[in-house]
Protein backbone atom coordinates (compact mmCIF):
# COMPACT_ATOMS: atom_id res chain seq x y z
CA UNK A 1 0.00 0.00 0.00
CA UNK A 2 1.50 3.44 -0.93
CA UNK A 3 1.45 6.30 1.54
CA UNK A 4 1.07 9.12 -0.83
CA UNK A 5 -1.75 11.22 -0.43
CA UNK A 6 -3.74 12.53 2.82
CA UNK A 7 -4.21 10.50 5.73
CA UNK A 8 -6.90 11.30 9.00
CA UNK A 9 -6.90 10.11 11.70
CA UNK A 10 -9.49 7.71 13.26
CA UNK A 11 -8.12 6.43 16.56
CA UNK A 12 -5.70 8.57 18.74
CA UNK A 13 -4.05 7.05 21.56
CA UNK A 14 -4.86 9.60 24.47
CA UNK A 15 -4.25 9.73 28.29
CA UNK A 16 -6.63 10.22 30.91
CA UNK A 17 -7.00 11.44 33.71
CA UNK A 18 -4.89 8.73 35.77
CA UNK A 19 -2.25 9.57 32.34
CA UNK A 20 -3.21 5.97 31.39
CA UNK A 21 -3.05 5.70 27.55
CA UNK A 22 -5.57 4.70 25.30
CA UNK A 23 -6.79 3.86 21.57
CA UNK A 24 -9.94 5.74 21.77
CA UNK A 25 -12.21 6.88 18.15
CA UNK A 26 -11.20 10.63 17.30
CA UNK A 27 -15.25 11.40 17.45
CA UNK A 28 -15.30 10.04 21.43
CA UNK A 29 -11.82 11.72 21.83
CA UNK A 30 -13.87 15.05 20.30
CA UNK A 31 -16.91 14.43 22.32
CA UNK A 32 -15.14 13.87 25.95
CA UNK A 33 -15.28 16.99 28.06
CA UNK A 34 -11.92 14.87 30.16
CA UNK A 35 -9.87 14.91 27.16
CA UNK A 36 -7.33 17.95 27.23
CA UNK A 37 -7.99 20.46 24.43
CA UNK A 38 -4.67 20.08 23.06
CA UNK A 39 -5.16 16.09 22.44
CA UNK A 40 -8.32 17.32 21.17
CA UNK A 41 -6.37 19.38 18.78
CA UNK A 42 -4.30 16.66 17.60
CA UNK A 43 -6.27 13.89 17.00
CA UNK A 44 -7.83 16.34 13.99
CA UNK A 45 -4.52 16.40 12.44
CA UNK A 46 -4.09 15.23 8.77
CA UNK A 47 -1.03 14.10 7.24
CA UNK A 48 0.28 14.50 3.52
CA UNK A 49 2.79 12.11 2.43
CA UNK A 50 4.25 13.61 -0.67
CA UNK A 51 5.40 11.87 -3.28
CA UNK A 52 9.22 13.70 -2.95
CA UNK A 53 9.49 12.41 0.67
CA UNK A 54 8.07 15.43 2.53
CA UNK A 55 5.57 13.97 4.95
CA UNK A 56 3.47 17.47 6.09
CA UNK A 57 1.33 17.77 9.30
CA UNK A 58 -1.92 20.14 9.13
CA UNK A 59 -4.09 21.08 11.68
CA UNK A 60 -7.56 22.22 11.84
CA UNK A 61 -7.32 26.32 11.43
CA UNK A 62 -7.43 27.94 14.73
CA UNK A 63 -6.20 25.47 16.21
CA UNK A 64 -2.07 26.08 16.89
CA UNK A 65 -1.30 29.33 19.10
CA UNK A 66 -0.18 32.52 17.05
CA UNK A 67 3.15 32.10 14.87
CA UNK A 68 2.79 28.43 15.81
CA UNK A 69 1.65 27.20 12.75
CA UNK A 70 1.71 28.86 8.73
CA UNK A 71 -1.66 28.94 6.29
CA UNK A 72 -1.69 26.04 4.03
CA UNK A 73 -4.90 26.08 2.65
CA UNK A 74 -8.71 27.78 3.73
CA UNK A 75 -9.26 24.87 6.15
CA UNK A 76 -5.85 23.67 7.26
CA UNK A 77 -2.81 24.88 9.06
CA UNK A 78 0.90 23.15 8.84
CA UNK A 79 1.90 22.78 11.78
CA UNK A 80 5.01 21.18 10.30
CA UNK A 81 7.36 19.58 8.04
CA UNK A 82 9.27 16.09 7.85
CA UNK A 83 10.39 13.82 6.17
CA UNK A 84 9.38 10.19 5.20
CA UNK A 85 11.36 7.44 3.61
CA UNK A 86 10.94 3.60 2.32
CA UNK A 87 14.05 1.22 3.67
CA UNK A 88 14.38 -2.61 3.53
CA UNK A 89 10.77 -2.99 2.62
CA UNK A 90 9.34 -0.51 5.64
CA UNK A 91 8.46 3.17 5.70
CA UNK A 92 9.96 5.74 8.60
CA UNK A 93 8.91 9.19 9.41
CA UNK A 94 11.63 11.90 11.12
CA UNK A 95 11.25 13.28 13.85
CA UNK A 96 13.64 16.45 14.92
CA UNK A 97 14.08 16.70 18.35
CA UNK A 98 17.01 18.95 19.87
CA UNK A 99 18.92 19.06 16.40
CA UNK A 100 18.60 15.03 15.93
CA UNK A 101 16.57 13.35 13.30
CA UNK A 102 14.89 10.25 14.84
CA UNK A 103 13.45 7.80 12.51
CA UNK A 104 10.04 6.35 13.51
CA UNK A 105 8.53 2.93 12.02
CA UNK A 106 5.30 3.84 10.43
CA UNK A 107 3.24 0.35 11.11
CA UNK A 108 0.61 -0.94 9.00
CA UNK A 109 -2.28 -1.48 10.35
CA UNK A 110 -5.41 -2.82 8.35
CA UNK A 111 -6.08 0.02 5.65
CA UNK A 112 -3.95 2.29 6.93
CA UNK A 113 -1.07 2.88 9.09
CA UNK A 114 -0.05 3.62 12.72
CA UNK A 115 2.03 6.83 13.30
CA UNK A 116 4.44 7.65 16.04
CA UNK A 117 2.81 5.42 18.56
CA UNK A 118 0.18 7.70 18.78
CA UNK A 119 -2.34 8.31 15.74
CA UNK A 120 -4.03 5.00 13.42
CA UNK A 121 -4.39 7.27 10.19
CA UNK A 122 -6.37 6.12 7.02
CA UNK A 123 -6.72 7.83 4.29
CA UNK A 124 -9.01 11.25 3.67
Amino acid sequence: MSIVGKWKITDANVFDMSFKQTWRKVADVLADENVHPMQKGMARTVYVFEEDGKALMLIPKGIAPDGEAESYDDDYDLMKSSEWKEEGGKLYIAAFENGNTEWNEIVPDGDGFILFDMHRVEKA
